[in-house]
């Protein structure tokens, strides 16, 4: 397990350098001068001679590789440079956000699972009945609803019609993460309902099943103890890209409920030109997610003897 969990962090530094270089690249690319975007900011009236010295001291003048180095260099220790936007370094700002985008999506994903896991089980085992096609009705709304949509559905319901939740969001108070969350996971409640539903159909047409009835077992022990343990586990994936997607991609959710979290952090950064910020957004969100696919990959080795088996023997 030790020598697995090695070669998988081994083989994700590949594609975090990756990351770091296309992000770097595209914001090298962009045609505007950041030395003129920083003083603009600053409300700086930019002569040339005020340019050219603070191009300098921000290091555009050097050559691509050696600002990358340099770049990557310092990000690797935690600076990401200077938001002229927020007038604080790229770091802070970003651990000031992080805390509202994570309570956001770790309250999405509690809600994703406990709303479509016995929602799939229930379509699984009730198939070609009225159950199931209620359920399936739900998982194709909740797949065709636009995010932006049903959170300003949400909004002029229960904020400007009924007056029970506020229409801002304040990070500060549980009552304003409701509807964001609820925003937020409705459109993952259908993906999982559909992947439990499929993983817990092809578990019951199992040889093994059809053997556990002819020995007398009860139905229930059957689906609780056999059925349910064995299809949950590719739902894990589903459920840890879900998180990934969430900690990077709640942008318009933020936005919608006026959020401050990453997502309306990353906004404001493109809208002003912001490149450090924008370039620190995009490799924290790409490393958060990176790592939440190794955690899903971990346990999902950790879950499934076939793996561990097939490690042991040399498959894997």
């Amino acid at each position: 397990m030790k020598r697995y969990i090695l070669r998988r962090i081994v083989q994700l530094i590949p594609v975090l350098v990756g990351i770091t270089l296309v992000s770097f690249t595209l914001m090298y690319l962009s045609p505007s001068d950041p030395a003129l975007m920083m003083l603009n900011a600053q409300g700086v009236a930019p002569t040339q001679e005020l340019l050219d010295q603070t191009r300098q001291e921000m290091g555009l003048n050097q050559p691509f590789f050696s600002r990358y180095i340099s770049w990557i260099t310092s990000a690797m220790q935690g600076d990401f440079g200077y938001s002229y936007t927020y007038s604080s370094p790229v770091s802070t700002v970003i651990a000031q956000r992080f805390p509202t985008t994570f309570i956001l999506s770790i309250a999405s994903l509690i809600v994703v699972i406990v709303v479509a896991v016995p929602l799939g089980i229930a379509a699984a085992l009730h198939k070609g009945g009225i159950t199931s096609a209620i359920i399936h009705f739900f998982e194709f709304f909740s797949l065709s609803m636009p995010t932006f949509w049903l959170g300003l559905l949400l909004i002029y319901i229960f904020a400007l019609t009924l007056g029970w939740l506020p229409a801002i969001s304040n990070s500060t108070k549980a009552i304003g993460f409701i509807l964001p969350v609820v925003a937020l996971s409705f459109s993952y409640i259908g993906r999982l309902i559909g992947q439990v539903n499929v993983d817990v159909t092809e578990e019951l047409d199992k040889p093994y099943i059809v053997g556990l009835r002819s020995r007398g077992i009860p139905r229930r022990q059957i689906i609780w103890h056999h059925v349910v343990r064995n299809a949950l586990l590719p739902s894990i994936t589903v459920v840890g890209l879900a998180l990934g997607a969430m900690l990077s991609g709640s942008v318009t959710t933020e936005m919608v409920f006026s959020l401050q979290g990453l997502g309306y952090m990353s906004i404001q950064a493109i809208t002003g030109r912001d490149y450090a910020l924008v370039q620190g957004y995009v490799v924290i969100t790409a490393f958060f997610f990176v790592m939440v696919n190794l955690a899903v990959d971990l346990i999902y080795h950790a879950c499934d003897p076939q793996l561990r088996v097939g490690a042991k023997g040399g498959v894997r």
